[in-house]
């Protein structure tokens, strides 16, 4: 926890703070990916400055509160104080992932004080300033979205060829990483929106009004609620490797693959054909290496729809040692 205060004719005001809870560190590193989203919201109350958040994923996809503070205004300045007290708690990881908004002094501060983190762009916020500027290019969306890079080039050549400002503007004001073949797979994370820190600001934001004491003791006691609730549910689950909410959503998977061709190669490998489009698609799985040429497998960590065609076809096979 710091604390900073200003000190301005001999008065001592409060400047900034910032706290990140050791349950919140330590699970963060021994059991999350290494995903980070930062945001700010504004506080409505008689201190008008921002609530910033350093928010995580657990193994259910859900909101995982890592760190919060608050800071007078969103300037670079606040920013890389914050980013060093979150880099005071957790370290520098090897390999880690930051997401953020179009923000330009939150993304100068992840780059100074993370500079081995691969930066990430929230395409949402990208794409609220692309339409101020231009009109239709509906293959950035798509483009966003595509793990393999031959269809992500696909798709730009396309928008290039419709107007050559774009790749520039894109160049110029948007060029972190905003789209899903550039992540680095090791991370897990195929985030290509900043949500889960809104998810984070909408959590809290019926206490936004609250004094800045009261309002980090509040955040700290939703967080214990919070801790204490999914603690009680993991109690309920059964032992094993893989969480069964996971198993659960591939298993649902599974149904409706009627348009994959499994051709089988050898034990571990197969060619997949997709007869969902006009041109049949094949992709080569190969369970023993754990990859797929959509490449969504070796992105999420989780088997895609190729992968699950070829393990189902086979008898004997436990779907769970491929996550």
């Amino acid at each position: 926890m710091e604390i900073e205060v200003l000190e301005v004719d001999g008065k001592v005001y409060f400047h900034r703070f910032f706290c990140a809870l050791k349950p919140c560190i330590d699970g963060f590193l021994e059991g999350c990916r290494p995903y980070l989203s930062i945001d700010s919201t504004a506080l409505n109350g008689r201190w008008n400055g921002h609530l910033a958040s350093a928010v995580a994923v657990d193994g259910h996809n859900w909101m995982y509160p890592l760190a919060f503070g608050f800071i007078a205004s969103e300037i670079e300045d606040n920013w890389t104080w914050f980013m060093t007290q979150l880099k005071k708690a957790i370290g520098d990881p090897p390999l880690l992932a930051v997401c953020t908004d179009a923000c330009k002094g939150l993304e100068n501060a992840v780059k100074r004080v993370f500079p081995k983190a691969e930066q990430r762009e929230c395409f949402l916020h990208l794409m609220k300033n692309f339409q101020k500027k231009f009109r239709g290019f509906g293959r950035m969306y798509p483009a966003a979205r595509a793990y393999d890079q031959d269809i992500f080039f696909e798709h730009m050549a396309a928008i290039k060829c419709e107007s050559q400002e774009v790749v520039k503007w894109l160049t110029d004001y948007h060029n972190l990483l905003w789209y899903r073949c550039g992540f680095n797979p090791d991370i897990k994370c195929d985030y290509i929106t900043n949500n889960i820190a809104e998810v984070f600001n909408n959590w809290i934001r019926d206490i936004k009004d609250l004094p800045v004491a009261e309002l980090a003791d509040k955040v700290r006691e939703m967080i214990m609620r919070l801790w204490n609730k999914r603690r009680n549910i993991a109690d309920r689950l059964p032992v094993g490797r893989i969480l069964p909410g996971v198993m659960v959503q591939l298993k649902a998977n599974t149904r409706g693959l009627g348009h994959l061709k499994v051709v089988s190669a050898a034990n571990w490998s197969a060619e997949i054909w997709d007869h969902s489009k006009n041109i049949a698609e094949r992709h080569i799985v190969k369970l023993h290496q754990r990859t797929c040429t959509c490449l969504e497998w070796q992105h999420t960590g989780k088997p895609c729809q190729h992968v699950l065609a070829f393990v189902t076809s086979r008898r004997g096979v436990d779907l769970e040692q491929f996550v």
